[in-house]
């Protein structure tokens, strides 16, 4: 991830605070975090689908589609969570459950 300027990240904060939809289309958004408006976004440990602020602790699902190549960000409404893993299904329709694959 790359580090963004303070002024760049409060943009895009206050954007996306407000309209969640296509944050998985921002790649800047990965390393900002909308509950504390932090930069200090880390991978979370154990879980490589997840991305955890240092300041606040807020978690969220950010990752690439195994099917189609896109982002998968979980607070992005285009991408719910499945009802069978957890994960975020991806606007193509895809989730990666093993579950959701085989019905």
């Amino acid at each position: 991830m790359e580090t963004l300027d303070r002024d760049t990240a409060r943009k895009l904060f206050e954007h996306y605070r407000k309209h969640r939809d296509g944050i998985r289309n921002e790649p800047q958004m990965a390393s900002i975090c909308l509950i504390c408006e932090s930069i200090h976004i880390v991978p979370k440990v154990g879980d490589p689908h997840m991305l955890v602020c240092r300041n606040c602790n807020f978690a969220f699902y950010r990752y690439e589609c195994g099917v189609c190549g896109k982002t998968v960000d979980g607070r992005d409404p285009r991408n719910p969570a499945c009802h069978e893993c957890g994960l975020r299904i991806c606007t193509c329709g895809a989730c990666g459950c093993p579950k959701a694959e085989s019905l």
